[in-house]
Formats: C-alpha cells, sequence, structure tokens
C-alpha cells in the first residue's frame, strides 16, 4: 500500500503537469505585471494556494496559486525522487540533485513567511537603524505617557475592504476604547469639502475628506486613507479624524495633527497611518556617497556607500556598500539600490539601502552548489562506467 501510495504522488505523470502548470502560471504572471504591477502580480499569482476569480485564465479558468504548485512539487520530488528511488552509488547524484531541488522550495517557503524587507534612507553624515516597509501600511497606537509605552500595530490587511462603506472595529486588552475603522482607500489623499472632485454626500471630519486616486499598478506609490472613530467601552464617541498624505506639487507630507491624539478615561493616545517601520540592532552611518555618471548624461554607470556600522556596544566598522557587495550583520542584508539624484552639486545627498532579514538567504546557494555536485556525480559515475565498458576487449564479451 506504501509502495503504490509512493508510486502515485511520486509518478512522472504528475511532475509534467507541475511543469506545464508552472509555466502558464510564470508567463500569465509575468505578462500580467504590465498592468496590474509587481506588487499585484506576485500576490495574485505566485504567493496566493489558489488564485483569486479576477486572475482566472480568459476570466473563466481556474488556477491554483503557484505556492500550491509547489507544495505538490515538493510531495512529488520526495516521493520520486528520495524515497522511491534505488539508492546504491549509481544514484546517490540524483538524489544530492533532488535533495537540492527541495531546499530551493524549502527557500521560497521561507522567504514567503518570515521574510522582512524594507528601506533605509541615510543623508550623509547621519545616521540610522530604522528600516521602513515598501509597501505595507499599519496604524500604530500608542499611549506615549502610559506604563507601556510599545506600539500596537494593525496592519492594512486587517482594515483593508471591499468598499468604503464598510467599517472594522479594534480593540485590545488594556484600551478602554474601540478603534472603528471605516472609508479605507487603496490610494487617497486629504482634501476639503469643498473641493469640486468631492462626491456630493461624502464623510467628512473638521471640513476634511477624503478624495480617492487612481490605484498605481506600482504598489509602493499608493497611499492608504481611512477615517477613524475612536469609541469609549460605553458606546459613546469621544473623537473621529481623517487619516491619509497630502500631495502638494509633487512633495509628500504628513498632515499638521498626525499623528492623531486623543484621551480616553483620562488616558493620552496616539494613533498614526503610516508605513510599517521596525529597528534593526545596529546602526549604519552615511560618511560618504560616491556616484559615477555615464559621459554627458545623469544616468548613473556605478554608485556606492561609504558607510560605518555602529554595534550596541558603540563599536564602529567601516564598510564600502556597493552593487553585489552588500552589509552583512546579525542576520540582516543591506543592499545599495538607490540614491538622491536630483539635488545639485556640493549638497548633502541620501542612499537609499534596501534592508532583509530572510532566514533562508543563503540556502538557495547551498542548494545550487548541492545540485552541481549531484550532476557532477551523475555525470562522472555514467562516465565511469561507459569507460569501463570500453575497455572490455572483444574477445572477452
Amino acid at each position: 500500500m506504501a509502495d503504490r501510495l509512493l508510486a502515485v504522488l511520486g509518478s512522472y505523470h504528475i511532475a509534467v503537469v507541475l511543469f506545464l502548470l508552472m509555466i502558464l502560471l510564470t508567463l500569465v504572471g509575468t505578462f500580467s505585471q504590465k498592468t496590474l504591477g509587481l506588487y499585484e502580480s506576485l500576490r495574485i499569482y505566485f504567493v496566493s494556494w489558489m488564485v483569486p476569480r479576477e486572475g482566472w485564465l480568459f476570466g473563466f479558468i481556474p488556477l491554483p496559486g503557484m505556492a500550491s504548485v509547489l507544495a505538490v512539487m515538493f510531495v512529488n520530488l520526495l516521493a520520486g525522487g528520495v524515497l522511491r528511488i534505488r539508492k546504491n552509488w549509481r544514484t546517490i547524484g540524483n538524489v544530492i540533485a533532488h535533495l537540492s531541488m527541495l531546499g530551493l522550495i524549502a527557500a521560497g517557503a521561507m522567504s514567503l513567511w518570515y521574510k522582512q524587507e524594507g528601506h533605509m534612507r541615510i543623508f550623509e553624515g547621519e545616521s540610522s537603524n530604522r528600516v521602513q516597509a515598501f509597501q505595507d501600511w499599519v496604524l500604530e497606537v500608542q499611549e506615549p505617557g502610559g506604563a507601556d509605552r510599545s506600539i500596537q500595530i494593525i496592519r492594512e490587511t486587517a482594515f483593508r475592504t471591499k468598499s468604503p462603506g464598510e467599517t472594522t472595529v479594534f480593540h485590545r486588552g488594556g484600551w478602554p476604547f474601540e478603534l472603528k475603522v471605516s472609508g479605507y482607500q487603496r490610494n487617497a489623499t486629504i482634501t476639503t469639502t469643498g473641493d469640486p472632485s468631492v462626491v456630493p454626500g461624502a464623510r467628512s471630519v473638521d471640513g476634511y475628506t477624503l478624495r480617492p486616486l487612481p490605484v498605481s499598478p506600482q504598489h509602493e506609490a499608493n497611499m492608504a486613507g481611512v477615517f477613524l472613530d475612536v469609541v469609549d467601552l460605553g458606546g459613546q464617541v469621544v473623537a473621529q479624524t481623517v487619516l491619509a498624505q497630502v500631495i502638494r506639487q509633487g512633495e509628500i507630507v504628513t498632515r499638521g495633527d498626525a499623528p492623531f491624539s486623543f484621551a480616553v478615561g483620562g488616558r493620552q493616545f496616539a494613533v498614526s497611518l503610516t508605513r510599517e517601520t521596525w529597528e534593526v540592532p545596529f546602526s549604519i552611518r552615511l560618511d560618504d556617497f560616491k556616484a559615477e555618471y555615464y559621459p554627458g548624461t545623469r544616468k548613473a554607470k556605478e554608485y556606492e556607500s561609504q558607510v560605518t556600522r555602529i554595534s550596541p556596544d558603540g563599536s564602529e566598522t567601516k564598510f564600502r556598500i556597493w552593487m553585489n557587495n552588500p552589509l552583512r550583520d546579525s542576520g540582516y542584508v543591506a543592499y545599495q539600490t538607490s540614491f538622491d539624484d536630483q539635488s545639485p552639486p556640493g549638497q548633502e545627498r541620501y542612499s537609499v539601502l534596501t534592508v532583509v532579514k530572510n532566514p533562508s538567504d543563503q540556502w538557495p546557494l547551498y542548494s545550487l552548489l548541492a545540485a552541481t555536485a549531484g550532476l557532477m556525480i551523475t555525470f562522472l559515475t555514467k562516465l565511469v562506467r561507459f569507460l569501463r565498458r570500453a575497455a572490455v576487449s572483444p574477445s572477452a564479451v
């Protein structure tokens, strides 16, 4: 029974179907980036277990998500390429190669579930240990003068609704209030009620309301907006506000009263809508930034950041970050990804470092090395067998 089950799970027929589905999802997901953008394409086709209705092929053919395909492929490779295969000196290379593919799939799963990624923008002469997410918005709630000053995080996925008319209610232990979030917009700006583009009857607070903006395919360009109602435990509304970003001549600034402060039961709280931020266990100081351009253009040929890594104990280490030469420390990797190319010569510029914490950061490298070793062993064993057969004389045969 067990052998029959392994034969089914590890069959070549399933492997062929899985490879065809991978090719199909890769093609559809890649072409969809032109209209949906990278973030939405990843969400719909590559990190989902089942492709949502809006991503079905031709609008009516359902598709499995890449996560489901890779999960089944993991079982298929394990059953057919590791457990069921005959194990001797002739197949050891094949076993190693299959194990390396399992390692690649496992690395992708670990990255999907546990990877943290954001950016750190540092001006010359300044240092920072705070990383801000590229895409994910959060509501941060804090009691600045309280005994517990920790920041409570409400992620965008929790208050993201299909319709602006829907309301999501949040309450955490110790809060003397409930936080009602409504009017969610993926991309919006605060404007006055006198704005002619505002829909008549739209909700407003103190003469301000949300004006929806076209959703950008580049998810990081979208700026979420919400209405907040603070309701005490007796059901009385004690504070209201609207939170978003304001766009003025292309410059993004926050409202003057953000974070929004309010008092409930004699306690003072603050809430803000911002990109998710977190701290890393070291600081990076930008000592100097250098960029070399192609002659007669403003297109960068190469650029680098000369930084100082400051450990928690105060010790300092000089480091040069440039393309394919990241800084690694405490499980984090800082890559050079962008810089300020608008400031005139002589003015302080900033460098943008992408900071990633990925527990499976080196797994793909190890898996590829194992695959190379497995394929080399397979090739050498076959070569040895061929040479031995060739060395046998015709008379001996």
